[in-house]
């Protein structure tokens, strides 16, 4: 027990950096097998603890069984009694010879339940006195725990305050980096609403060249119409001229 607890002492502290959580890490990846070294000694008494409990139940058990069977004689010995007036009032026998006979049984009864004391008495003395030398020893040992315990518990503190600096940087960080995104989300809300306008002056845009496109199509069909006036107009201006030739050279 002794050289466990100097083997415990050598642990060394557990000591990661500040603003390395990777250190950190590796300092409580090497740390763990002597954590779990003190845990399985922790274990061992804790079990050693109930082994001993259950000792001490299973006496407690068979103290439990004498007095049970020195109860059953007493009753036995009482119900006799009952059936021995229960006759007495019945037949008329003489009662001082069966009062005698009662007591006799009754002392037989009280001698049974002291003999059946002495030898629950004798059978379960040494291991009482065994269960309480086991105690003591378990005791002592509940002690070096203790000490063992505090020395852990001293390092997890530190590593605790160690752990606590650097959440407070995490939460600084955090508390940056969500100033950060507000601002980026600002500036993206800003892009979006000038893309907004850009996709509403577009669309007026594409309104527009539809209201163009649609003023040359009907532009194109009232050329095509005048084009078609044009080349009728054109034969007839033909035909005139044709029918005047052909008058002007018949004419005397």
């Amino acid at each position: 027990m002794v050289d466990k607890s100097k083997d415990l002492d050598l642990i060394p502290a557990i000591a990661p950096a500040k603003d390395e959580v990777a250190s950190y890490r590796r300092s409580s990846r090497s740390d763990a097998p002597k954590q779990s070294n003190f845990n399985g000694l922790l274990v061992f008494t804790i079990a050693l603890m109930a082994i001993m409990m259950g000792v001490g139940g299973y006496t407690l058990w068979e103290v439990q069984n004498k007095l049970a069977q020195a109860n059953a004689l007493l009753e036995q010995g009482q119900k006799n009694i009952r059936d021995l007036e229960d006759r007495l009032a019945a037949t008329g026998t003489d009662v001082s010879k069966t009062l005698q006979e009662m007591k006799e049984q009754q002392k037989t009864n009280v001698s049974e339940i002291d003999k059946l004391w002495g030898v629950s008495y004798r059978q379960n003395r040494p291991k009482i006195q065994e269960l309480e030398s086991s105690i003591a020893k378990l005791r002592e040992r509940d002690k070096a725990l203790d000490t063992q315990i505090g020395n852990q518990v001293a390092s997890v503190n530190k590593v605790t305050s160690r752990f606590d600096t650097f959440s407070n940087d995490m939460v600084e960080l955090r508390q940056s980096l969500i100033q950060d995104n507000e601002e980026m989300t600002t500036q993206v809300s800003m892009v979006r609403s000038q893309i907004q306008d850009q996709a509403t002056i577009v669309e007026g845009n594409r309104r527009n060249v539809t209201a163009l496109q649609n003023r040359m199509k009907d532009a194109e069909e009232a050329i095509e119409v005048i084009d078609k006036y044009r080349a009728q107009t054109n034969r007839k201006l033909v035909d005139l001229e044709t029918r005047i030739q052909q008058q002007a050279g018949t004419a005397p």
